[in-house]
């Protein structure tokens, strides 16, 4: 793991699967596209993670992705995270979109959201539309084969702002970095571990 990555976030010992990932990434498409689309639903997305408004931030989510079947929505103020519901032993799957905790508070800024956003829509229809690829992701994250993943993501995400790629036992992340921003922005897909 790099210093963007805190060894607690990913952890687990579920292996993910090409279906969760594709379910997860199908489910969410929506969202990252209406928050890439329009600047006034971002804005407002962005406002209710900065404070917290854990209401306003399942209302948006509902208008755009109204039958997903979710465990739990959270917000830290510095990120969102979705809690996708699956059947057990997995029972959930976590896709989050969030500045590492400990470097700010109550920090998001709409204009990287927007620019996030569209740059992994592609990788999100990739990894919702088909398949084997899906299957490849999985394998590459089981395998912790960093390299294959880092390949793998970036066949879709095109963004000279993806700084690095990174795996853990039951998922991975993409950390983002624009200018003139100071943090780093990360897009994950986790389990997190009860124990």
């Amino acid at each position: 793991m790099n210093k963007f990555v805190k060894k607690t976030r990913i952890s687990g010992n579920l292996n993910v699967t090409g279906p969760v990932l594709a379910k997860t990434a199908a489910v969410m498409l929506p969202l990252y596209k209406e928050l890439a689309k329009s600047r006034l639903f971002a804005s407002k997305w962005c406002q209710a993670v900065r404070e917290a408004d854990l209401g306003t931030i399942q209302k948006l989510f509902r208008s755009k992705v109204p039958s997903a079947r979710i465990e739990s929505l959270s917000t830290n103020g510095i990120g969102f995270f979705v809690d996708l519901s699956f059947p057990k032993p997995l029972e959930y799957y976590t896709n989050a979109t969030t500045i590492p905790p400990g470097t700010v508070q109550f920090t998001y800024s709409s204009s990287v959201i927007r620019r996030l956003s569209a740059s992994v829509l592609p990788f999100y229809r990739g990894l919702s539309s088909s398949p084997l690829y899906a299957k490849s992701v999985a394998n590459a994250v089981r395998l912790g084969d960093k390299r294959k993943l880092n390949l793998l993501i970036r066949l879709y995400v095109k963004s000279t702002f993806l700084i690095a790629v990174e795996t853990g036992p039951s998922g991975f992340s993409l950390a983002f970095k624009y200018p003139a921003e100071r943090y780093v922005y990360m897009n994950e897909f986790f389990h997190e571990s009860l124990f």
